[in-house]
C-alpha cells in the first residue's frame, strides 16, 4: 500500500474542494445581498426571480443553484440578517448573568436593530409568522437556553418555556410593526412592553421596570454584511417606500 502517494494526491483534492466550497459561500451571500436590495427597491409582492437574477449578475442556471423560489431568498435574507443580529447581540449579554436581564437585552438589541431600518424590519416582522419561530436555529437555542437558565434559577415563575417563548415572540413583532408603521407611540414603547413581559415571565413589577430600562448600548451595523446593507440601499438604488406593514 503506498498511503504517501494517497495523501499527496488529497492534498490538491482537499485544496479544490475547500476553493470551491468558499466560493459557494460567496456567491450565496452576493446573491442574498442583492436581494436585499432588490427587496428595498421593489417591496415583498413586486419583485420575480428575473429581478434578483438581473441585481446578483449571476445566470439564471447558477441562482437556481441556490434558490428554487422568490420565498427561498426572502427566507435566506432573514436568515442572514438574523445571524448578523444574533452576532452582534451576543457580546452585549457577556457581562449579564441575570436571565431577567438577558432576555430583555436580547428583546432591545433586536428590536433596536430591527426597528432601526424600515426595510430590515419589514423583512425580519414578515418572516416571523411565517417561520413560526425565530429566524434561524441559533436563535432559538439562544432563547431557550435563557428561559431555561431562569426557571433551573427560579428567576422565572412559568408553566411552558414554549409558551414564554411564543409570546415573547410575537410581542418582539408587534413592537417593531407598530414603530415601523410610525404610530403615535412614546419613545419608551420598547421598554413599556418589555417590562410587561417581563411580568408574565414572573418579575415583579418595580423590578421588571429597572431591567426593561437599564442602560443598554445597542450596537450599529458591521460592514461588509447584509445589515450594512440597508445604508447603501438608502444612500444609492433605494427609491421605492415598503409597504405598509
Amino acid at each position: 500500500m503506498t498511503f504517501g502517494a494517497t495523501t499527496k494526491g488529497s492534498k490538491p483534492h482537499a485544496r479544490r474542494a475547500q476553493i470551491g466550497r468558499a466560493k459557494r459561500a460567496r456567491t450565496r451571500k452576493e446573491l442574498v445581498t442583492a436581494a436585499f436590495h432588490v427587496f428595498a427597491q421593489k417591496g415583498f409582492d413586486a419583485p420575480v426571480v428575473a429581478d434578483f437574477i438581473a441585481a446578483s449578475g449571476v445566470s439564471r442556471g447558477t441562482f437556481y443553484n441556490y434558490f428554487q423560489t422568490r420565498e427561498e431568498i426572502l427566507a435566506a435574507v432573514a436568515d442572514e440578517l438574523a445571524r448578523e443580529i444574533n452576532a452582534l447581540i451576543l457580546p452585549v449579554l457577556s457581562d449579564l448573568t441575570d436571565p431577567a436581564e438577558r432576555v430583555a437585552a436580547s428583546v432591545r438589541c433586536f428590536i433596536g436593530m430591527a426597528a432601526g431600518d424600515p426595510v430590515r424590519g419589514a423583512i425580519l416582522v414578515r418572516m416571523i409568522p411565517i417561520a413560526g419561530v425565530p429566524l434561524n436555529e441559533e436563535m432559538r437555542r439562544h432563547a431557550v437556553a435563557m428561559f431555561r437558565e431562569g426557571v433551573s434559577s427560579g428567576r422565572f415563575k412559568i408553566e411552558s418555556i414554549q409558551a414564554a417563548h411564543d409570546i415573547g415572540l410575537g410581542m418582539v413583532a408587534m413592537v417593531v410593526r407598530t414603530i415601523l408603521g410610525k404610530k403615535h407611540v412614546p419613545a419608551n414603547y420598547t421598554q413599556v412592553t418589555l417590562a410587561m413581559y417581563l411580568r408574565s415571565l414572573g418579575i415583579q413589577t418595580r423590578e421588571a421596570t429597572r431591567i426593561a430600562s437599564m442602560t443598554l448600548k445597542i450596537p450599529g451595523d458591521p460592514v461588509d454584511t447584509v445589515l450594512s446593507a440597508t445604508a447603501k440601499a438608502k444612500t444609492g438604488r433605494m427609491t421605492r417606500k415598503m409597504p405598509a406593514l
